[in-house]
């Protein structure tokens, strides 16, 4: 026999078992001749196999080191259907599965006297392995995760690089989590529907139909080109299009500020230059910016982006600057929009360089962090700052605004930098000179002609004397606008008394 060791109050044996070993473990229970709790004998051929022997009866385990599995009793299973019984669950439990209702079936259908074989194919079918998201999307059926990957792989090369984030945004978040793993074959209604209420709750309603909006033509694109691979084929029409839907409908916002809570405004941060709970004060790049945006009317987007490169000077005007944009540069949402240019004044040179932005900085507006550019959100925090909004801090703890709305303070009401450029457009327009206004806010014309399309992928640096760029009608209105501006400024300083 084997060596004997003891464990707790088992006796326990390691053999290489036999058919003989079986035979005397039967004659240990019908005599009556075991010691204490019973003995343990483990095979040596097969690791784990375990025989529990008790007065009572004789027991198989399997001992893993993630637990010990019952295979069955000696009396059903003979040593070659317990060493396959081990070998069986031993893969499953490795595979991270429990084996339990596999071994318990497997017991059953030996107990009812099936050959082995017979046993095995009932107790353990073989299964198909879960495939790879790779091959699931290759060859389908789609989950609603693979949806969205195809979706935005064929989608996002046809939008402008800095438009390809804010697109994918509303095609993920934690609100889609509950169907990621749902195949589209099964998708149904109120799925879609909890999705849309999930993004509104979380988000706000305007981003739900957003997801609303961009996850139907997913949808539908899948639908019409990949049919098969989606599982969608069955499906006679793209029932989500009538019934999946939100009651929500944009408004344009009208308000248009006047010059002077324009350039109160810009006392109010020249003057506050700590706008927050802390010592860190506005930027001069933020501050140049804000300037800009008064005297320019330019979308923040682009203004951001404004190069020093693409600085030039303007024949036939000493000291005039013209500030040039590509067409990637400029707003565009599926494609680049036209490059533009802009006649600059020297006053509004003047001006904005007071602001002191970094003259090294390759960007004329540049952000806090080096070698970066002001960016939207820059804008809109700096909005917020002055606006009193408080804003969450480190470890849970909120930065408050002890000088609360500035705005409110100071009489000014709430504006936003795209609001500046219909007070731009209403101003030229009373001048009699809506055509430059037109011109300086780059207001798009919908011609579709060929030169049009091949001018926006031109560099603007050959575009910007040509009759295309129309910069004597956009310097009248800026040699205007501009002198109007800084004489009002000019007045609100002279009245303006800080509050603290």
């Amino acid at each position: 026999m084997g060596e004997t060791t003891s464990r707790g109050t088992y006796a326990r044996e390691r053999v290489r078992m036999t058919a003989a070993t079986l035979t005397r473990a039967a004659a240990m229970i019908r005599s009556g001749s075991i010691q204490g709790r019973g003995a343990e004998i483990l095979d040596t051929d097969t690791p784990g196999l375990t025989l529990r022997v008790t007065r009572a009866a004789g027991t198989w385990y399997l001992r893993h080191r993630k637990g010990t599995i019952r295979l069955g009793s000696m009396d059903v299973l003979n040593l070659p259907a317990a060493r396959e019984a081990a070998a069986r669950a031993r893969r499953d439990v490795e595979l991270g599965v429990d084996p339990r209702q596999d071994v318990g079936i497997f017991e059953r259908q030996m107990a009812k006297g099936a050959d082995m074989a017979h046993a095995v194919d009932v107790a353990f079918p073989i299964s198909e392995p879960f495939p790879s998201p790779a091959d699931r999307r290759r060859r389908g059926p789609w989950q609603w995760r693979d949806l969205m990957e195809e979706f935005l792989a064929a989608k996002l090369p046809g939008l402008r690089e800095s438009y390809r984030s804010k697109y994918r945004a509303y095609h993920e978040g934690d609100e889609f989590e509950p169907i990621d793993g749902r195949e589209l074959q099964h998708l149904d209604i109120s799925e879609l529907e909890s999705l849309r209420d999930r993004v509104a709750e979380t988000r706000t309603v305007s981003a739900a139909a957003r997801v609303v909006a961009q996850c139907k033509e997913a949808l539908t694109w899948a639908w019409r080109y990949h049919g098969t691979r989606s599982g969608l084929s069955d499906q006679r029409y793209p029932w989500w299009q009538e019934q999946w839907a939100i009651q929500y409908s944009s408004t344009a916002r009208e308000h248009t500020p006047t010059v002077e809570e324009l350039v109160r405004t810009l006392l109010v941060a020249e003057h506050h230059r700590c706008l927050g709970g802390t010592d860190q004060q506005t930027d001069p790049g933020t501050l140049a910016a804000l300037w800009a945006v008064v005297l320019t009317g330019q979308r923040t987007g682009a203004l951001g982006r404004t190069r020093r490169a693409g600085v030039i000077a303007m024949p036939d005007r000493p000291d005039w600057q013209v500030w040039t944009w590509t067409g990637a540069e400029m707003k565009g949402g599926r494609r680049a929009a036209k490059p533009h240019a802009l006649p600059i004044p020297p006053t509004a040179v003047e001006a904005i360089a007071r602001c002191g932005a970094d003259p090294s900085s390759p960007w004329l507006f540049p952000s806090r962090i080096e070698g970066k550019h002001l960016t939207p959100s820059g804008y809109t925090q700096f909005f917020y700052r002055i606006e009193g909004k408080e804003k969450d801090g480190k470890a849970g703890s909120r930065i408050a605004r002890p000088l609360g709305d500035l705005f409110q303070r100071y009489g000014i009401r709430r504006w936003t930098p795209h609001d500046a450029r219909r007070t731009l457009s209403t101003f030229l327009d009373d001048e009699q000179l809506g055509g430059a206004a037109s011109a300086i806010l780059a207001h798009s014309k919908a011609t579709g002609s060929d030169e049009d399309e091949k001018s926006r992928t031109e560099d603007i640096t050959r575009r910007v004397y040509i009759k295309a760029q129309r910069l004597p009608l956009k310097a009248a209105g800026m040699e205007v606008w501009v002198p109007y501006v800084l004489a009002a400024y000019e007045r609100e300083r002279a009245r303006f008394k800080l509050l603290t």
